[in-house]
């Protein structure tokens, strides 16, 4: 029996449920032990020895039948359903015939409570919390329970959408496109068979970190269609922070860590100018030095001609757009929500982390915007194996690594699988239990809250030793797709494979919380690094129309895939593979 509130199908209490439950205050504790996970799936299941068949003690038949063991006194029945819709409930005649407390049984093969009297699965959160736990520490720590409270599942709302309408212009606007704007004549240049847009950029002195980046970025197609639709224009942005410098509010930053004066610089305004350089039909190398400039009064810290971290430089000249947009808003934007500025519209999503409680089960959720995601290699099965067959087949020059660390392979996949699988915490890292009011051993898992227009991942090639005061690279080869699918890392994902369908959504949930409708990536840029640590070269390679590039500085060559595979992979840029219109409530105007 079920009735119907707000939408959601909830279930009756079950009377012999709840006489059963004030026999005791935790009736399940014991059943605990009893539970064993089987796989494929992790699915839950009644231990038992390996060669037993269970069977129904009244019948003796183990199948086609449901067989039920009750709780009380362990006994196995079966309990069937006809064809014409009676029922042969052997469960049913046990519970009958015995007194109260032995109408709750659970099912053998799937771990799932039943009432005898009523012929009727019931839904009870303890004994799904012993379920639960059971589930998380086999996949954890190999074996083992512990009585949990089930988490708040994500709430798997569908995001509205809007129908597509195909865009033509009207007389005025052929008019205005004809007066303010030139045809390009075709998406390829004859000469060079080039798709337009792709143009090398000068090395201004060790600064092929940041042309590595910008070519990325430059061929980002959220990004690029932003800049090139004038999203920004910076001649209005530079005119508007003139007349704020006049009326003093612009002096406010006088004397920052930027040291600008009149606090008129502005990366987006310079990605502006860049973009229009870049797509203008040139092929002369472009030399970003206004750029450079600019992002070195953003970040004066790093303003030398010294070779530069790319990851960092993508971190900075982030948040450099983002520090100048949102100093123009009347309101400040969250960042996770990614409606601040361009360069989190495109790059920003929600990484969620989930800490439990190993005593009591409580758990602490938070919520973190981010605009990349830094990857572990995976640790290498084989190292002394593959450790001896590279000493015997090439010799190590001068400092190179032959260690463990850089023998092996690992792919993206096993590092975002990694990323998000439950560790459980050191004894040195325990956590303050709100519920238990002591410090307690937990789990820690992370998952993917919402994805980004664009996922940028960061492989953690460079280790940096306080102890061993050193720091060294690590040269292991790295496998990524062409063709990502992300749903297996998305918080609603991971909490349906943790607990299934043994809990039900909730109204309380924030609104797009999961992108399966976008949870394909393709890949369209690879930042590689070659060398040592203090003596590296970085290289892009891009792929447009279906080709692959290689930006190596002011030079760019066409390379086969294959190339591309094996490079050394420091930064992966990945694109939805379908955009989706977003419902706004702003009026247009005719």
């Amino acid at each position: 029996m079920s009735s119907n509130i707000n939408g959601q199908i909830v279930p009756h209490p079950c009377p012999h449920l709840a006489e059963f439950r004030r026999t005791s205050s935790k009736p399940f504790r014991a059943l605990h032990h009893c539970l064993r996970i089987k796989p494929p799936g992790g699915r839950a299941a009644i231990r038992r020895d390996p060669n037993e068949v269970p069977c129904c003690a009244a019948c003796g038949l183990s199948s086609p039948s449901r067989l039920y063991a009750c709780i009380t006194c362990a006994t196995v029945s079966c309990h069937a359903i006809t064809v014409d819709g009676d029922s042969i409930s052997h469960a049913a005649a046990h519970a009958a015939s015995m007194p109260n407390g032995h109408q709750i049984a659970v099912d053998v093969d799937r771990a799932e409570l039943f009432c005898c009297a009523c012929c009727d699965q019931v839904y009870d959160r303890d004994f799904d919390a012993a379920v639960v736990i059971a589930q998380t520490t086999a996949c954890t720590l190999g074996g083992g329970s512990a009585e949990i409270p089930p988490l708040q599942p994500e709430n798997l709302r569908k995001r509205r959408r809007v129908n597509y309408l195909p865009w033509a212009p009207d007389l005025r606007e052929q008019a205005l496109i004809g007066s303010c704007s030139s045809p390009i004549d075709g998406t390829t240049d004859d000469s060079y068979h080039f798709p337009r847009g792709l143009r090398g950029l000068n090395n201004l002195g060790n600064t092929c970190f940041m042309n590595s980046v910008l070519q990325a970025l430059l061929h980002t197609p959220p990004l690029r269609n932003y800049f090139l639709s004038d999203r920004h224009n910076r001649y209005f942005c530079q005119n508007k922070s003139n007349d704020e410098g006049d009326s003093g509010n612009a002096g406010k930053r006088s004397g920052g860590i930027n040291g600008n004066k009149n606090g008129r610089i502005c990366l987006a305004c310079d990605m502006d100018a860049m973009f229009s350089a870049i797509f203008s039909g040139d092929r002369a190398p472009y030399s970003p030095a206004k750029f450079l400039y600019s992002w070195w009064q953003h970040a004066a810290n790093l303003a030398s001609y010294e070779q530069q971290d790319a990851h960092e430089f993508f971190i900075s000249m982030l948040d450099g757009i983002h520090e100048k947009v949102e100093k123009d808003r009347c309101k400040p934007h969250s960042e996770g929500s990614g409606d601040c500025c361009i360069a989190h519209r495109v790059f920003s999503g929600i990484l969620r982390s989930d800490v439990m409680c190993m005593a009591c089960g409580f758990t602490s959720t938070t919520y973190d915007p981010c605009i990349d995601i830094s990857l572990d290699l995976e640790p290498n099965q084989g190292a002394s194996t593959k450790k001896a067959a590279a000493s015997s087949n090439h010799m190590c020059k001068g400092e190179a690594d032959c260690s463990s660390q850089n023998c092996g392979t690992s792919t993206l996949m096993g590092c975002l699988e990694r990323f998000t699988r439950a560790e459980r915490l050191g004894s040195d890292q325990k956590f303050f239990c709100q519920q238990c009011k002591v410090r307690q051993e937990t789990l820690k898992q992370m998952s993917i809250r919402k994805l980004p227009l664009v996922s940028c991942f960061h492989i953690k090639r460079f280790e940096h030793s306080s102890t061993r005061k050193m720091s060294r690279k690590l040269d292991r080869y790295l496998q990524f797709p062409f063709s990502l699918d992300m749903s297996p890392y998305l918080s609603s994902s991971i909490l349906r494979s943790r607990f299934g369908n043994r809990i039900f959504p909730f109204d309380g949930d924030e609104p797009d919380a999961t992108n399966e409708v976008s949870s394909e990536f393709e890949l369209f840029a690879v930042v590689t690094h070659s060398g040592k640590l203090d003596a590296g070269h970085y290289v892009t390679y891009l792929r447009l129309n279906n080709q692959w590039y290689k930006c190596d500085d002011a030079w760019v060559t066409r390379v086969d895939e294959n190339i591309v595979r094996a490079a050394q992979g420091y930064m992966m840029f990945y694109v939805q593979k379908m955009l989706y219109y977003k419902a706004s409530d702003k009026q247009v105007a005719s």
